[in-house]
């Protein structure tokens, strides 16, 4: 017998799947495709500094990425990070990273950029 949310295998005689109630199947129905997504470029850059303030921002703001290139530019020393959102996400991500780069982003509600302008004509 088999659990079809868990996919695990119980020993017959059990209806009910111990760990979430569902009721118990002779055998499990295929697993469906994994949806695939085309991801959208948001940043490239070869500078692991910037690389780690997008990924802050971005994990700031809830929107999930992956980044290509990260274990061959580890290994070689050599290439390009590309920052890649969902299509959904790809207009708040790419504003973001245009503050990033322009030294203007706000983290926690806080403007950074504002902060180093205002420090800059007191001097």
């Amino acid at each position: 017998m088999f659990c079809p949310k868990c996919r695990y295998e119980y020993e017959i005689g059990l209806f009910t799947c111990p760990d979430c109630g569902a009721r118990l199947v002779e055998t499990l129905p295929p697993e469906g495709e994994p949806e695939y997504t085309e991801l959208v470029t948001v940043l490239t850059t070869g500078d692991a500094g910037y690389l780690a303030l997008a990924k802050s921002i971005l994990n700031d703001a809830g929107i999930d990425f992956f980044v290509k290139g990260e274990s061959a530019k580890d290994l070689f020393a050599a290439g390009f990070y590309e920052m890649q959102v969902n299509p959904e996400n790809e207009e708040e991500a790419l504003g973001l990273m245009e503050d990033m780069l322009k030294g203007g982003y706000a983290v926690n509600g806080e403007d950074y950029g504002e902060e180093e302008e205002e420090e800059e004509g007191e001097r």
